[in-house]
C-alpha cells in the first residue's frame, strides 16, 4: 500500500492525528484494511448492486409483500369463520341455513296435500300457498 502524507485541514471538527506512541497500534494488510490493536476497523461502504441484483431484490420484495397479505387474508377469513361460529362480533357471517320445505310445510304428504296436489294439477308452489293459507286461518282461529 503506497504512503499518502495526511491532510488534517480536510478532517471534520474533533478529529486529531496519532501520536507517534499510537503509531504502533495501526495496521494495515494486502487489501488495504484497516486494524486497529489488531482488531479491524469498521469501514461502512454503500451497498452496490448490479443491475440484474436490483431487479432480483425487486422481485423478491414483491413476493415477499404479496405472501404477507395473502397470510392476513387468510388469518381475516379464519377468524371471521370462528368468530361466527362461537357467537361474536364478525365482518360478515353467512346466512343461517334456510328450514327445508317439509319443516316450513308439515302438511305435506298428508292426505289433505295430496288432494290438494291432484285439485292443482301436480303444483307444489300452488299447494304450499293454500296450505300455508289454511295453516294462517287455523292459528288465527284459535286466538
Amino acid at each position: 500500500m503506497p504512503h499518502r502524507p495526511p491532510d488534517p485541514t480536510a478532517w471534520p471538527k474533533g478529529i486529531r492525528s496519532i501520536s507517534i506512541d499510537e503509531a504502533g497500534a495501526l495496521g494495515v494488510d494486502a487489501t488495504g484494511e484497516l486494524y486497529w490493536h489488531g482488531k479491524p476497523v469498521e469501514i461502512r461502504r454503500p451497498l452496490d448492486l448490479t443491475v440484474g441484483q436490483f431487479w432480483i431484490a425487486v422481485i423478491v420484495a414483491a413476493a415477499t409483500v404479496v405472501a404477507a397479505l395473502g397470510a392476513v387474508a387468510q388469518r381475516f377469513a379464519a377468524y371471521n369463520e370462528w368468530s361466527c361460529k362461537v357467537g361474536w362480533k364478525a365482518v360478515a357471517c353467512p346466512p343461517a341455513a334456510l328450514p327445508s320445505v317439509d319443516e316450513l310445510f308439515p302438511l305435506r304428504g298428508t292426505r289433505a296435500y295430496d288432494q290438494c296436489l291432484v285439485a292443482q294439477r301436480g303444483s307444489t308452489e300452488a299447494c304450499d300457498a293454500i296450505m300455508r293459507m289454511r295453516d294462517a286461518d287455523e292459528r288465527l282461529k284459535k286466538k
